[in-house]
């Protein structure tokens, strides 16, 4: 564990630093956000006096409030999360905290239309991939003030971590743990077809060939709504993988898009493909179950033997699914290519609007959750290793095997001679719902591969040029 936790630190701070430097030269447009600090040497450590504002919220320490707290996620863990909340709002009695789970689809959904309403909950889940357009919307309150007046203690933190919640040299919201993509399998599952399984490195050429046994092998039970692996061919951050193993990022520091209408047709067509073979779901499916819970998952129903989620979900798996034989691989790979991982991580951050009092709650809930031993030892590994890495002692002798098997893939994927990571710039958020929209259409056969790849790329350079 100790080892994992050194060598992402090493990671992280390699990328921040490439990060930095890429944008010493910064671009005309000055509003184009990094989540990495570019010209403040220590923005934590060396704090300005606290704003104004944070007077007037130090005041209301301990006056009834109420805020709404939201995340993405399934059962399993709005229950983990509750129980943190419960324990929360026992230690800090006058602070209702009014609960919001939803699925990952929904969260981004719901969460675009109360921001736009200036209704976004106080305290809320948030991720790289859409922190930026966010933060320049003001949606997000930055947490310096907190840091400053002693709310938020990040003795326990280290700066790369710290800056990985820094957008344009300002601090909106503090990491829930570092962690990778990977590919949960059924082995049971496959063992009982009589099929190969996969390999930990198992390749793009694997998926097609081991998919054709188990189309087969589905075939034989008369199980034709099986598959071998779900239609990815909408998930952004899937094809950022592939786009890396192919030396390419989606975006260049400066924000414009790197990835080529090649690149993208390429990548349509590998998926179309696969549809063709009936390897994976037909569009129909696929689309009925678009963000569907994990218990209601095509994985969860043997539809699919695997499913490409965050490795810090593999004990949410393990846990929901006591009878499956559930193992960790890597997403596909391309043989002799740079590794397409990169290290990811969801964050909390902290709504702009709203009351100082209500601000304040918000701040003391994200403090408890990430700095105290009592809400880490439930929070443990869920969202990959929690940022306070002085409270590490609070979870590491009571990790369940399934968390012992996560910090084994992290310890080995991080071991791997992985390409710094290009931030995503304002826009992405849209740039990523207008991605899965034209993988959609290419599914239904609305679009050809090569003319949505067309479309996307020229698309997302208009979403590019607008912010």
């Amino acid at each position: 564990m100790k080892k994992l936790i050194l060598v992402l630190l090493a990671l992280i701070l390699v990328m921040t630093f490439v990060v930095a430097c890429d944008n010493e030269d910064p671009p005309a447009q000055e509003t184009t956000p990094t989540e990495d600090v570019n010209d403040t040497e220590d923005p934590v450590d060396t704090p300005d006096e606290p704003d104004e504002p944070q007077e007037e919220v130090a005041a209301a320490t301990g006056e009834p409030v109420e805020i709404r707290a939201a995340w993405w996620g399934d059962t399993g863990r709005h229950e983990l999360y509750g129980n943190i909340i419960d324990l929360f709002m026992e230690e800090f009695p006058h602070v209702t905290v009014v609960q919001e789970p939803t699925s990952w689809a929904d969260y981004w959904d719901r969460l675009t239309v109360q921001a736009a309403g200036g209704n976004a909950p106080d305290f809320m889940g948030m991720h790289p991939q859409f922190a930026a357009d966010y933060a320049e919307r003001g949606v997000l309150l930055p947490l310096q003030p907190f840091v400053d007046d002693g709310t938020i203690d990040l003795s326990g933190w280290e700066q790369p971590v710290i800056d990985s919640g820094v957008i344009t040299n300002e601090l909106y919201m503090l990491s829930m743990g570092i962690t990778y993509s990977s590919t949960f399998i059924n082995v049971g599952l496959f063992n009982e077809l009589g099929v190969e399984v996969p390999a930990f490195d198992w390749t793009w050429d694997d998926l097609m060939r081991i998919g054709l046994q188990v189309r087969e092998a589905f075939d034989e039970r008369g199980e034709s709504f099986s598959w071998i692996y779900p239609d990815n061919s909408g998930a952004l951050q899937l094809f950022r993988q592939w786009s890396r193993q192919n030396g390419r990022e989606l975006y260049y520091p400066n924000g414009d898009i790197q990835f080529t209408v090649e690149d993208v047709y390429t990548w349509f067509t590998l998926w179309a493909d696969l549809r063709e073979l009936n390897l994976v779901p037909d569009a129909a499916t696929t689309a009925e179950f678009f963000g569907a819970t994990l218990e209601d998952s095509m994985f969860s129903r043997e539809m699919t033997l695997g499913v490409s989620a965050p490795v810090n979900q593999f004990n949410l798996h393990v846990t929901t699914f006591p009878d499956k034989e559930i193992a960790i691989i890597r997403n596909p790979v391309a043989p002799g290519s740079p590794p397409g991982e990169l290290v990811e991580g969801a964050h909390f951050a902290i709504a702009a609007a709203g009351t100082p009092e209500r601000h304040l709650a918000a701040a003391q809930l994200m403090n408890f959750w990430l700095n105290t031993p009592e809400a880490l030892a439930i929070f443990g590994l869920d969202q990959g290793v929690p940022g306070n890495l002085e409270l590490s002692w609070a979870y590491l002798d009571i990790l369940t095997p399934a968390q012992v098997l996560n910090v084994e893939f992290s310890d080995a994927i991080s071991a791997l001679p992985m390409a710094p990571a290009v931030f995503p710039p304002a826009g992405a958020g849209e740039i990523n719902s207008l991605f899965e929209l034209i993988a959609e259409e290419v599914r239904f056969g609305m679009r050809t591969p090569a003319d949505a790849a067309q479309a996307f790329v020229d698309e997302a350079n208009a979403i590019r040029a607008a912010n």
